[in-house]
């Protein structure tokens, strides 16, 4: 990071710093914010002209939307779940050889094999 670096647009920074294995399991950005760019804007011009025309249109969108990001949460929240499970799985394989691993070294510390300090 420098602090003359041109700030990198939200949707650039994402994929620049996304972990490479798991782009496909981020949120799509750029999908969710091309519904975004659709929208209308309500001017009161519009809406004496042709009232609905643009209402309905944005109805259609933010359902749309909402049910676009809705998917994309729940990709993210299964990803996260899976790697979750997987981890606390590898935690729980690897736990047995650790505890043997840093008694010996926790014992040493306190002060040898028993563990006691100032005693022997």
């Amino acid at each position: 990071w420098s602090p003359k670096a041109p700030t990198m647009k939200f949707g650039k920074q994402l994929a620049h710093e996304a972990h490479a294995p798991w782009t496909e399991q981020y949120i799509d950005y750029k999908a969710l914010k091309q519904i975004l760019k659709q929208f209308s804007p309500e001017s009161p011009e519009l809406s004496i002209l042709q009232p609905d025309a643009n209402a309905e249109a944005n109805v259609h969108l933010d359902g749309l939307f909402v049910s676009s990001l809705m998917l994309q949460i729940q990709k993210v929240n299964r990803f996260y779940c899976g790697k979750a499970t997987e981890f606390a799985a590898l935690l729980r394989a690897i736990a047995p050889f650790l505890s043997t691993q840093t008694a010996p070294r926790a014992a040493a510390a306190a002060g040898g094999p028993g563990g006691q300090l100032g005693r022997g």
